[in-house]
């Protein structure tokens, strides 16, 4: 399994996660420091559904504490300042961490939301080589 961590798990790591199922990989997401929301951003969830077709309606942001890293295969960071964190929090061994530099789009406008999505989808390709 797959476990992707941005910030708040409500636009990179989520959108990560969808694009990563619709492969066909087992995948969960994340965040460091989740929001009080019981939702994915709506600009995330259009950008995903428009492009790809893929919901994240039903999408709940979760903290990092509550999945199993130690469960997870790979842990991708979305940024390097993501992957301090796990590194310094939650002890992820440097051999199962992955880091992207990927731009977080919150309070973007929708365009930024498509780049991310491009982005991320860009670098899936390379888990899967």
């Amino acid at each position: 399994m797959i476990v992707f961590v941005c910030a708040g798990n409500t636009c990179r790591s989520p959108m990560a996660e969808a694009l990563a199922e619709a492969r066909g990989l087992a995948a969960d997401s994340a965040g460091t420091s989740v929001p009080a929301s019981n939702h994915a951003a709506p600009l995330a969830v259009r950008a995903l559904r428009d492009a790809r077709g893929l919901a994240l309606d039903a999408h709940t942001p979760k903290d990092v504490g509550t999945v199993d890293l130690e469960a997870a295969e790979t842990v991708v960071a979305m940024d390097p300042g993501i992957a301090q964190q796990l590194r310094d929090a939650h002890d992820v061994a440097p051999e199962r961490l992955v880091t992207w530099s990927i731009a977080d789009p919150y309070g973007g406008r929708l365009a930024d939301y498509r780049l991310c999505l491009e982005a991320i989808d860009t670098a899936l390709q390379t888990l899967e080589e």
